[in-house]
């Protein structure tokens, strides 16, 4: 057996964070594959770490590389002192109670008539607090434990002619859970919220509530590193949506459309480069039957395939690519504050990548003006903030720095 070199490698100065992975990772003896699985990350992210392309996002993280590569001390891996590691902030207060809500044994409705048109308001409120408030986290996170809990009631009582109904109901309230808690990082509320969606709309006979509750679960899946299973997800949702009748046209075709282009994302990721540009030709085929559209309270139509031919580009690291077609993209065609913002770090992210950190301070200060709460939380946000700090310059700290102090980053 091929015996490890345990030397500790020469560091000379300068050397990056994801130089001192790859050090670390030779003198372990160990390939980028295995690395990865050991990690349970996908292949191209630890590459990425690797090359700088993406920076490792928390500290949890680092902690888990420097035990995969046997490494005791960690600013020796990181080359970061310990106030420049990425921060973990502490679980969102929101998070419990719509935790304790989804796990509640029995919740009933304490006597009172189970009201689907009210239960219908209240749910489309916060769907349209998610996308189009700035606030919203503030806004939607308390309603959510409540929506749930009235929800998971009303089922319990509602049969016959009304049950299908209500089953559409709790998916709407469960994809918003995953939706929610993905963006929070509380990955055990968001996929459980994508499974019961999933669910509902299997009992609820509906393909088109089926096909949107697999695109929130292939997205939660995409998020917590299972790209395989979210791309098999996804193909399995267009077969079927393919092959039932009677279904609304418009509907099935924005649908159709996002769940390629969520495949194109993860066939990127997987280097199945060919697949992933299939998957967005015919999305953009799609798109130009749709035009801009909401369904199921998916976005899809040309600004969305424009936004994610940017973001497979970036994923095969080819930024300046990336780049290009981000920059021809008109945002302001989709009416989710949350796509606008993604578009902003995406563009942030590629700028950092070429080094055009002026560039990518102004990125971030888009993304912000469009959801400063967003900011506070988002791990790519501060990943990428962090990054323009290590490099300040007098010509991007005024950028930089105030939106840093704005968001406890020092």
């Amino acid at each position: 057996m091929r015996e490890v070199a345990t030397m500790e490698p020469v560091i000379e100065p300068g050397t990056t964070p994801g130089q001192r992975i790859k050090l670390y990772r030779k003198r372990a003896g160990i390939t980028q594959e295995v690395a990865a699985q050991l990690k349970g990350c996908t292949v191209s992210a630890w590459r990425k770490w690797e090359s700088g392309e993406r920076s490792v996002n928390s500290i949890g993280d680092w902690i888990d590389i420097a035990r995969i590569l046997k490494v005791r001390d960690l600013y020796r891996l990181t080359g970061l002192p310990v106030g420049q590691l990425p921060d973990e902030p502490g679980e969102h207060e929101s998070v419990a109670p719509i935790r304790a809500a989804l796990l509640a044994y029995a919740p009933s409705l304490d006597g009172a008539e189970p009201d689907l048109g009210a239960l219908s308001r209240s749910i489309a409120w916060g769907w349209d607090t998610w996308y189009g408030s700035g606030e919203r986290y503030t806004r939607t996170g308390p309603l959510l434990a409540e929506l749930i809990h009235t929800t998971r009631a009303t089922l319990a009582t509602v049969d016959g002619e009304h049950r299908r109904d209500a089953l559409r109901l709790a998916a709407e309230v469960y994809l918003l859970v995953r939706a929610y808690g993905k963006r929070l990082g509380a990955f055990d509320i968001s996929i459980l919220g994508a499974d019961r969606a999933l669910a509902a709309a299997h009992d609820a006979d509906d393909p088109l509530y089926r096909a949107s509750a697999a695109w929130h679960m292939a997205n939660v899946l995409s998020a917590t590193g299972h790209t395989e299973e979210s791309a098999a997800l996804c193909r399995d949702a267009i077969a079927d949506l393919k092959d039932v009748p009677g279904v609304a046209e418009a509907g099935r075709h924005a649908l159709l459309g996002a769940l390629h282009l969520m495949l194109a994302v993860q066939d990127a990721r997987l280097r199945r480069d060919g697949a992933a540009a299939d998957s967005l030709d015919v999305a953009e085929r799609t798109a130009g039957v749709t035009g801009e559209t909401t369904t199921h309270h998916l976005f899809f139509g040309p600004t969305n395939v424009g936004v994610h031919r940017s973001a497979v580009a970036l994923e095969v690291s080819r930024a300046t690519e990336a780049l290009r077609i981000a920059e021809r993209v008109d945002i302001e065609q989709t009416p989710s504050l949350e796509r606008r913002h993604t578009h902003f770090l995406h563009l942030a992210r590629a700028y950092a990548i070429r080094r055009e950190d002026l560039a990518a301070g102004h990125m971030l200060l888009r993304a912000d003006q469009e959801i400063p709460e967003e900011s506070r939380l988002n791990v790519m946000m501060r990943a990428v903030l962090r990054e323009l700090l290590v490099r300040e310059t007098p010509t991007t700290r005024p950028v930089v720095r105030p939106l840093a102090e704005r968001l406890g980053i020092g």
